[in-house]
């Protein structure tokens, strides 16, 4: 059984402060219980908890209603844009399930699933330092399909980065989180954007400007420079407002030259001449023949049992088993 945190003093501090309205304080208790706080921002904190029923892990994010900045609709009711979002991407893989809601009298619940074991993108390169062209290929090529399905249920993530990806350890599969600063797809640009500065194109600095698959596209240029490079090209938005100033851009690891041109594709400083995400889909680096998930990892530098954030996958009558794992590596971002 997990130990009951919902006695320690954050935890109890939450549940006197919020009572829960409409959905009923009594259902919540009685299908969730909180464990530890995962993480905080400005905008909302996220716990971790365990569905009483089956002892599923899965997390909870508070957003306190005072932020919430774009209001939707679900199941006639008025939610934050974020939950009405979720849930019109329930049928997307790479999406996180929203499993429930709740309407407290100060903000709303997200109960969501919690991948086991799981880790984020940020930490998995910062574990490798950099990651092959077949390891970001694998990663890649989901995240890709992922926002292509996305945008064809009319939903703009606009917050793309490698600590809004989590990758089920078991399986390999991607999931994207943190649908925070996520927007409906609109037929004219964007003048409001909260998305992480370092990701984010050179026209919203420019001219307040943010074209929704452009944008996209960019991002995702970053997110691969990064898998593949082990850093993010551009310091500081100086950086990206002037990069088409300073010459070709630089590569910090000796990638194939089809990598490079992808990556220097989606980092047009134009974005009228970027590519498209149909275009980054059928370009031949993203194609080429990449190993399965288990062949991958069990050549990892990852895969150390030695390490304590590691984990060891061996052949047990012809099936993957988890030899050790680490479960205390959160995955959710708070927006």
């Amino acid at each position: 059984m997990s130990p009951d945190f919902s006695k320690t003093p954050n935890i109890q501090r939450f549940m006197n402060k919020f009572f829960i309205l409409g959905r009923g304080l009594s259902k919540f208790k009685k299908n969730y219980q909180l464990t530890e706080e995962l993480g905080r921002g400005g905008f909302g904190i996220v716990y971790g908890a365990i569905r009483t029923n089956d002892e599923t892990p899965v997390a909870v994010k508070f957003i306190d209603r005072r932020y919430v900045r774009e209001w939707g609709k679900l199941n006639d009711e008025q939610v934050p844009m974020e939950i009405s979002i979720l849930a019109r991407c329930a049928p997307i893989t790479g999406v996180v399930d929203l499993l429930d809601w709740f309407h407290l009298a100060e903000g709303f619940l997200i109960i969501m699933e919690r991948p086991f074991p799981s880790i984020d993108l940020f930490d998995f390169i910062k574990s490798e330092q950099r990651l092959t062209e077949n390891f970001a290929r694998f990663f890649f090529r989901q995240i890709v399909q992922t926002v292509d399905e996305c945008m064809q249920r009319k939903v703009v993530h606009r917050d793309l980065k490698d600590e809004n990806i989590v990758i089920d350890l078991v399986t390999g599969e991607i999931r994207l989180i943190d649908f925070g600063a996520a927007i409906l797809l609109d037929e004219i640009h964007y003048s409001d954007f909260q998305g992480t500065r370092l990701y984010c194109p050179p026209e919203w600095f420019l001219h307040s400007l943010y074209l929704d698959e452009e944008g996209t596209v960019w991002s995702l240029g970053i997110l691969l420079y990064n898998m593949l490079n082990g850093r993010l090209p551009f310091h500081d938005e100086k950086d990206i407002c002037t990069m088409h100033m300073l010459g070709p851009l630089q590569f910090y690891a000796p990638i194939s030259s089809e990598a490079k041109d992808l990556i220097q594709q989606c980092l047009r400083f134009d974005p009228l001449t970027r590519c498209t995400l149909e275009e980054v889909l059928r370009h031949k680096w993203t194609k080429t023949l990449t190993p399965d998930w288990l062949t991958l990892i069990s050549s990892s530098t990852f895969n150390n049992e030695n390490d304590e954030n590691s984990f060891c996958l061996k052949e047990t009558n012809n099936e993957s088993s988890i030899k050790s794992l680490n479960s205390e590596k959160s995955f959710i971002s708070v927006h």
